[in-house]
């Protein structure tokens, strides 16, 4: 679930950028306070995305002032001088993840020597993760979710939208937000990164004979995206842009002021650079576009007017 939360250099302004990057420090620091110093390779920018949207809910504007980074020395950052509840449940929430993840990795690897090292990763993060009941229901879902015959996609996405919903919710609580409203950001925010997970590492999964979400739901055995029938393409097009409406919408439900526009406009960056560079590395001959939905190819049409409901489409592909 790592480094979907990017966008290209320049796409924020530099105030704007400045803010994300100083909650990426806040969590960096957070990290660090944690105890082993390597903890601190576990700061990622969805990490930061998550911290921006933990500040937001606060309500609280977080001071920041320019000091050393611990990495460049040598040149001063905008750094957060207070707030440290907020980075410190991002980064606790962070570990979680990269626990999970671990697991997730050491069930797919094949070599004994990756297998080991992830094992002791694992073992090291289940001392530092949080021992939240969202983590443990988690993993147990997803491992299920995975183990089924022939799952749907959304079986497959739930448990990422459940773990990123229910801190989202967790976080609401604790500084008296609407609960329902912060979990469907971050249910749809959990799915929507699953979703181009998925498709960043098809092709790899299928060279490597791993598990992936899109070819086990859809029974794809071809090497590449660009062999998917047209009518896949659409489906997992509908749900990326629907899990990207539903944050957006849920955000501006919640009023979270200038924090809240800034993720909102990293969410929507990350989802058109995603789709742009998708298009271009999956995609390189010309006729091929003619198999995407509209919003897929390079021309930036605006994605297919949708002729039939979602149900229609996933009961023609089980007919």
């Amino acid at each position: 679930m790592f480094g979907m939360l990017r966008v290209p250099k320049g796409y924020l302004l530099p105030q704007e950028q400045e803010v994300f990057q100083a909650h990426y420090c806040g969590v960096c620091h957070a990290l660090g306070r944690s105890g082993f110093p390597g903890l601190r390779l576990a700061t990622s920018y969805d990490g930061a995305a998550l911290a921006l949207f933990f500040s937001a809910l606060s309500q609280q504007p977080i001071p920041l002032q320019q000091k050393p980074c611990p990495f460049s020395p040598w040149r001063k950052k905008a750094m957060p001088v207070a707030r440290e509840e907020v980075f410190d449940f991002a980064a606790a929430a962070s570990l979680g993840i990269a626990k999970l993840k671990a697991e997730d990795e050491i069930k797919d690897s094949k070599g004994s020597l990756k297998k080991t090292l992830l094992q002791v990763i694992q073992k090291y993060l289940s001392g530092k993760a949080p021992k939240w009941d969202e983590f443990a229901q988690v993993h147990e879902l997803q491992t299920n979710a995975e183990e089924a015959n022939e799952p749907w996609f959304d079986e497959l996405a739930y448990p990422s939208g459940l773990l990123l919903g229910s801190l989202a919710e967790r976080a609401a609580r604790q500084n008296a937000m609407d609960t329902d409203l912060a979990y469907k950001v971050g249910e749809n925010l959990g799915k929507w990164i699953y979703t181009w997970d998925a498709l960043w590492d098809f092709a790899d999964d299928q060279k490597q004979n791993r598990f992936n979400a899109i070819s086990s739901a859809y029974q794809l055995s071809v090497p590449e995206p660009s062999a998917w029938p047209p009518e896949i393409l659409a489906e997992v097009d509908f749900v990326l842009e629907r899990c990207l409406e539903e944050v957006l919408a849920n955000i501006n439900m919640l009023n979270l002021g200038t924090p809240g526009e800034i993720l909102a406009k990293l969410l929507t960056g990350a989802h058109n650079w995603h789709k742009r560079t998708y298009v271009k590395v999956f995609f390189q001959e010309e006729e091929t576009y003619e198999r995407l939905p509209r919003g897929w190819r390079k021309d930036g049409c605006q994605h297919a007017e949708k002729s039939s409901s979602r149900t229609e489409q996933v009961n023609s592909r089980r007919a």
